[in-house]
């Protein structure tokens, strides 16, 4: 990959490197993915592990507050009724319109993949769909029941077969079973040793947001470098002369690599600080520098990236017809080469 700055272009070349990189691409997407599905979950989970153990939940607290106000605690009969008859209601209303709203939406996408007809109206209501959403619902209220009483490591191990089967349906229909399928096997290892570590309750979700979002930020960055959305000063770029643009944007890319070079290796001092510390997370049992280690990856192939693209640059790769990437991420037509896409 090459980039010219000056017209806004990214470069590709169908060479090794380009191969290899487009690959590491698609990992760095893939546990992205995984590292933001499994926040989401896990702290999806979270919330209602609280809601149900709790001895006054939200639900509860917004009666109490509406009905009887702060000022005073409230009396026993008046608890009893917001907890036994009030708050179920309201909850179970909830959730049965949600369910019929589900329902519903699932019922106009499969009627607007059948029509051809964008601007058909929507289909008419069906017993099917009461049906369909009131199954919905109860598998809401089965999830609740089971956020209680499973262990938490047993949630997260089904959570986790059922969303690599569902990535893998994806993956099969777009003809990339085989990578993925030897991707994961090898991440499969990491993540069954991480659950297999997790508490019984949902107190360690927080430690592992915390971990997760490491990956997200900085793996975002890396992938970011790839496509050159990062920081561009514009600034007196144009002024300089046709044959002084290509060392001008080498002294850019050398500044880069310094840079990313720096952080690789403060990075890495900190992880071998805490992994002679042997410190681990508040609640999960999991080694403290597991936070730093995506720094340390991400700017490894940051700095990799950076100097090949410094080395083509310096070789008058840059000219070279560019070679179609299906993996590069749509951008805005038109965008300045000042946004931070990352």
């Amino acid at each position: 990959m090459a980039s010219n700055p000056f017209d806004n272009t990214v470069l590709r070349f169908d060479d090794g490197f380009e191969r290899l990189d487009r690959r590491v691409f698609r990992v760095e997407a893939g546990v992205m993915t995984f590292a933001l599905l499994a926040m989401s979950l896990t702290t999806f989970l979270k919330i209602i592990y609280e809601a149900v153990v709790a001895d006054r939940n939200f639900v509860d607290l917004f009666l109490l507050r509406w009905l009887h106000g702060t000022a005073t605690p409230p009396s026993d009969a008046l608890l009893a009724q917001v907890k036994g008859v009030y708050s179920p209601a309201i909850v179970g209303f909830v959730i049965v319109f949600v369910g019929i709203a589900a329902a519903r939406t699932i019922a106009r996408q499969l009627a607007s993949k059948r029509s051809e007809d964008p601007s058909a109206p929507p289909p008419p209501w069906r017993l099917a769909d009461l049906g369909l959403g009131l199954a919905i619902a109860a598998g809401f209220v089965l999830l609740g029941r089971m956020v209680v009483t499973v262990p938490s490591a047993m949630m997260c191990a089904a959570m986790y077969v059922i969303a690599l089967a569902l990535f893998a349906h994806r993956a099969h229909r777009h003809g990339d079973l085989t990578p993925f399928l030897a991707t994961w096997l090898v991440l499969s290892v990491p993540v069954g040793v991480l659950i297999s570590r997790i508490p019984t309750q949902y107190a360690w979700v927080n430690d592992l947001s915390k971990m997760l979002i490491m990956y997200v930020g900085f793996l975002g960055a890396s992938m970011a470098s790839r496509e050159r959305k990062h920081i561009v000063l514009n600034f007196g770029r144009r002024l300089w002369p046709s044959a002084a643009k290509r060392y001008v944007e080498a002294f850019s890319l050398f500044v880069w690599l310094l840079f990313d070079v720096l952080l690789l290796v403060l990075a890495a001092h900190l992880m071998q600080l805490q992994i002679e510390a042997g410190s681990t997370l508040s609640i999960l049992p999991v080694a403290e520098y597991n936070i730093v280690l995506p720094v340390v990856i991400s700017f490894a192939i940051m700095s990799v990236r950076v100097g090949a693209d410094l080395v083509r640059v310096l070789s008058g790769a840059e000219t070279a017809p560019p070679a179609p990437d299906p993996d590069a991420v749509a951008s805005d037509a038109g965008a300045d080469t000042g946004e931070v896409a990352a």
